[in-house]
């Protein structure tokens, strides 16, 4: 399976790229808040994706419970991010479930804490994150 061609991938090398030439994105009328929550923003659904399709590739039967089969069992349901971190463990891959916990932590401030500063710091984790999770799933195929 050649990963590089699909859209998770290519989602991963654009955030590089937007990290990469950030400060041609940020103009008087654009703060670079709104540029670095946006590459956080993207680090995260790069992950998410790429962690999703590993899991509907590499784990037979896999696939995400829809919230009415968790009504239906009488479950709290539990939602479809979630969902991927905690089959991650059950699959042994913990680095990359913490990685992808981090990331979603990170994305909720970007996405919904406007107001509060995303440090240099987190912009870095979050691209490490990303990586940490791409390097720990690797396709048999």
């Amino acid at each position: 399976m050649n990963v590089e061609k699909y859209p998770q991938c290519q989602l991963y090398k654009f955030t590089l790229l937007l990290e990469d030439n950030k400060a041609m994105y940020v103009k008087p009328d654009i703060e670079s808040r709104a540029v670095d929550g946006t590459i956080i923003n993207r680090a995260y659904y790069s992950a998410y994706s790429y962690a999703l399709l590993w899991l509907e590739e590499e784990i037979s039967g896999f696939r995400l419970k829809q919230k009415w089969e968790y009504e239906a069992e009488g479950k709290e349901y539990v939602s479809e991010h979630r969902q991927v971190r905690d089959c991650l463990i059950k699959y042994e891959k913990m680095k990359a479930s913490k990685n992808l916990y981090e990331l979603h932590r990170l994305r909720k401030k970007a996405d919904y804490k406007l107001f509060n500063p995303l440090t240099e710091e987190e912009i870095n984790n979050s691209k490490k994150y990303m990586e940490n999770v791409l390097n720990e799933l690797k396709f048999e195929n």
